[in-house]
């Protein structure tokens, strides 16, 4: 007899199929059809996937949409002090950081399996921790250079004769940009 089954397999009939209909599919469980509708419209498109294998792929595949569904939300929230560009990117790198614990808890690091993907793993997530320090220097000088040009732009104002509650007030807006 062989040894115990410890692990699912992580790809599904559905990993299998064209990338046009893995994406119908992926649309037809965004928007609520049910396993049996995924069935059938398969069934026409000439795939026999049962719908146990639909509803495997499909939660998989949810809880995935869900957590980038949040990821995304999340972004919105944080205060960039760069602007949106840099939130959906700090975004992308949580949701990227999220995928490979999750791989890692996956094939483990003592398994054959995992072993030969590690090193491809740790390289990435290097890459991703550089990117990161690389965009926290960019969002603090960013910040550095707002502040210096709310000051310059508060002395010009009060040489050139503007009262201080004015130059304040210039000054709150060039900061606002910074938030």
């Amino acid at each position: 007899m062989g040894a115990p089954h410890t692990k699912t397999r992580r790809h599904s009939k559905v990993d299998q199929l064209p990338a046009e209909l893995q994406s119908a599919v992926d649309r037809l469980l965004i928007e609520g059809a049910t396993y049996e509708e995924i069935e059938t419209f398969l069934k026409e498109k000439g795939h026999e996937i049962g719908k146990s294998s639909i509803g495997r792929y499909g939660k998989r595949y949810l809880n995935f949409y869900q957590r980038v569904r949040m990821i995304e939300d999340q972004a919105k929230q944080i205060n960039s002090n760069a602007g949106e560009g840099l939130s959906l990117e700090e975004a992308a790198s949580k949701a990227f950081t999220s995928e490979v614990l999750d791989t890692l808890i996956d094939i483990g690091i003592d398994k054959e399996k995992g072993a030969k993907q590690l090193p491809k793993l740790m390289l990435a997530f290097s890459a991703l921790q550089s990117s990161s320090v690389s965009r926290e220097k960019f969002k603090a000088d960013i910040q550095r250079r707002v502040i210096k040009t709310a000051e310059d732009v508060t002395k010009l104002a009060k040489k050139n004769g503007l009262s201080d509650d004015t130059a304040a007030q210039i000054r709150e807006k060039i900061l606002g940009i910074g938030k």
